[in-house]
């Protein structure tokens, strides 16, 4: 029972896969778009950026912090969440609700794990302002209010202005804290 393949069958199966690998690097060049627009939104207001890393938490181990910026204000560490749909989340709430079009999820409030990272660079920091910032994307909107320390990327630089990196006297004034910082840091890899 040798069945013969019809003739027409190999190049469908060849467009097919060429339409597929085509939709997927399309997809991949989009995503690898948006994560770069992000990133540039972020090092705008920055002087310097350290991104996934380690810093000790002062009781002997250590805590993840995904962004931690040198801005003009001082130090700021940022948690970047793309989450699509609304979102209804508030201080008090254990847990946050993000609804989509076709996704409903709930997620822990990432107010608390913020807190403590803010105040691991604290420690570090002295007398240098830390402040943080939970960032999402603007594929999410809250509808009844944001939290405390929540902000839209594209609302970011309202809080923190874009900086003049010829203004460096401001980076030299945190220059200390930043190196030991730096030194203090460790690259997350599994973050």
């Amino acid at each position: 029972m040798n069945e013969v393949v019809p003739f027409w069958v190999y190049p469908l199966a060849g467009a097919a896969v060429l339409i597929a690998a085509l939709v997927a690097g399309v997809r991949a060049y989009l995503a690898r778009r948006f994560t770069r627009r992000n990133e540039d939104r972020i090092n705008s207001i920055a002087f310097e950026m350290l991104r996934n890393i380690l810093i000790p938490n002062g009781n002997g181990g250590q805590i993840h912090v995904n962004y931690l910026l040198l801005t003009e204000r001082g130090l700021l560490v940022l948690d970047l969440f793309d989450v699509p749909g609304a979102v209804f989340g508030g201080d008090q709430m254990f847990q946050w609700t993000a609804i989509g079009r076709k996704l409903r999820f709930t997620f822990a409030n990432p107010q608390a794990i913020l807190y403590d990272r803010m105040a691991a660079v604290k420690l570090l920091a002295g007398e240098v302002p830390v402040e943080g910032r939970l960032v999402f994307t603007q594929r999410g909107d809250f509808p009844k209010g944001k939290p405390k320390y929540v902000v839209r990327i594209d609302q970011l630089t309202s809080d923190f202005p874009v900086i003049d990196r010829s203004r460096s006297n401001v980076a030299a004034a945190f220059a200390d804290v930043w190196q030991n910082i730096k030194g203090e840091s460790r690259p997350n890899l599994y973050g």
